[in-house]
């Protein structure tokens, strides 16, 4: 917009600019349209044609990038020529930053717009000017002060286990008892803990948990979202933040466990295991990249090949230039599925199974009881050098804080390990011949359980039983190395005198 030069001569001409924050105009009274009434008299009392009006509502002036303000530089830029004055209700109404002030007063003056203020009595004399410094730097000062009292106050309720800032995803802001702010948990919470169950198992990479997530209707889940709550210890009572060198133990809800994101914790370092297939999915063929050729020792690939009537067949085959292998899907899959048929185990060989696992579970209870006292104490150790740690802080043998912060990391790292050791060391079964049953039914029916399962799910078993893959040649499976357990029941069934001795077989006894 721009105005008529011609129109505009008869009187000075003026803009109006009003700014209070919600909390200004209850501590104040003076709300926008009582500023706006203050500048329009002043306009009047002092000739100026008011042009434009630019409202500011609720937005803080620490910075001069605001919505309205914005719009009045924009409209000063268009129409500085015809323009003799911005009027304001106090000179903080433009800036309470005492730099930016001086920058705007300087960009005004240049454009030959002076900058009024309807109750303060500033002018362009040095006085005026020395008047206008001041003033912004109280406005300043009144800013610091507020903003070193709002530190103050996250702090102490940082301490007492407050979140202070927005809420994240699976919680919303409330009040407690006292009135004072909390956190709770919403409807998404459920998600969040499937998403830590998931990543606990081991078993999903980031991405596929984010799909699971998706299809129980969790449409906000995405990679980048996902990684961040796992590594939030906010979802396990816990918050970190720079002011402090710990974690300190909130108190709202916990939607995890500590131990809970403390595995996941190890998973996502590298600490820990996982078993999520790394290689690229096709549902037609589950073994594509998994088969190896006898050949090249290159793995095989899966596509589908159309053939003299247009109809589609599906191939797997080696990639390698030269190389003839091309099988197609329903004999490689048949093959395989009879192979693992041929390395399950009988009977006889699960009934010996059964008979060594309860001899091997019966002794490590001793073992569990005596491992359990040794990651007790070394706990208790670590927790000794994390207090005497901090005393050396305090007796300023420790010099910095840095120091300090990096010793502290090492210890919570590895009380951390320890107490997941402890955890799983502390993990017993309750019901161990309805896990054995389970075990024994897993590992006869591997060729049916591979057939039925999805992708995923064919991946993780194809890799647990063939950690190194296996070969084909066309014709047949090589021999490949499988899972120890599968070895060393291959070596009972292959071995004539073990099969004579089961009939006799005890348990072995330590009492």
């Amino acid at each position: 917009m721009t105005i008529d030069k011609n129109n505009s001569q008869s009187k000075m001409n003026a803009m109006i600019y009003c700014r209070v924050s919600t909390k200004e105009q209850a501590k104040s009274g003076y709300s926008l349209s009582a500023q706006e009434e203050i500048c329009r008299k002043f306009a009047n009392r002092n000739g100026y044609k008011v042009l434009k009006v630019f409202i500011e509502k609720g937005e803080s002036g620490k910075n001069i990038s605001r919505t309205e303000f914005d719009k009045l530089l924009k409209f000063t830029s268009l129409n500085h020529k015809n323009i003799n004055a911005l009027i304001v209700y106090k000179v903080d109404r433009l800036s309470r930053n005492h730099a930016d002030s001086a920058l705007l007063f300087l960009s005004f003056d240049k454009l030959g717009i002076e900058v009024k203020s309807a109750t303060e009595n500033i002018n362009e004399t040095p006085t005026g000017i020395f008047l206008r410094n001041i003033l912004t730097s109280v406005a300043q000062f009144d800013n610091d002060v507020r903003r070193v009292r709002t530190i103050i106050g996250m702090k102490e309720a940082v301490k007492e286990g407050r979140w202070c800032w927005p809420a994240p995803i699976g919680y919303t802001h409330s009040r407690d008892s006292s009135e004072k702010d909390i956190l709770i948990p919403t409807k998404e919470a459920k998600f969040i803990k499937e998403a830590f169950k998931l990543a606990e198992s081991g078993l999903y990479n980031q991405v596929e948990i984010v799909e699971r997530l998706k299809k129980k209707g969790f449409n906000r889940a995405s990679r980048q979202q996902i990684n961040r709550m796992l590594k939030n210890p906010i979802y396990a009572g816990q918050i970190k933040v720079d002011w402090f060198l710990e974690c300190i133990n909130a108190i709202h809800p916990p939607i995890i466990s500590k131990k809970t994101f403390s595995k996941v914790q190890l998973i996502l370092n590298g600490k820990r295991p996982k078993i999520s297939p790394h290689l690229r999915n096709h549902p037609d063929f589950p073994l594509r990249r998994f088969v190896q050729c006898s050949h090249c020792g290159q793995k095989l690939t899966g596509s589908w090949s159309t053939g003299r009537r247009k109809k589609r067949y599906p191939y797997y085959h080696c990639r390698t230039i030269g190389c003839s292998l091309n099988v197609r899907k329903e004999k490689l899959e048949t093959a395989f599925i009879n192979y693992l048929k041929s390395i399950q185990p009988n009977e006889d060989v699960l009934d010996l199974f059964e008979a060594i696992i309860l001899d091997v579970w019966e002794r490590k209870q001793s073992e569990r009881i005596n491992g359990k006292r040794r990651l007790e104490k070394e706990i208790k150790d670590i927790e000794k050098r994390q207090s005497r740690l901090l005393d050396l802080l305090i007796e300023h043998t420790i010099k910095d804080d840095e120091t300090y912060r990096q010793k502290t990391e090492e210890l919570n790292n590895e009380l951390l390990d320890k107490k997941v050791e402890l955890d799983e060391n502390e993990i017993e079964l309750n019901d161990v011949n309805e896990c054995i049953n389970y075990c024994k039914f897993f590992l006869s029916n591997i060729a049916d359980l591979w057939a039925s399962a999805e992708l995923n799910l064919k991946q993780r078993f194809q890799t647990l039983i063939f950690p190194e893959g296996i070969c084909f040649d066309s014709q047949k499976f090589g021999t490949a190395k499988t899972a120890l357990i599968f070895k060393h029941l291959q070596e009972i069934r292959n071995d004539e005198y073990s099969m004579a001795a089961l009939r006799g077989f005890e348990p072995r006894s330590d009492g």
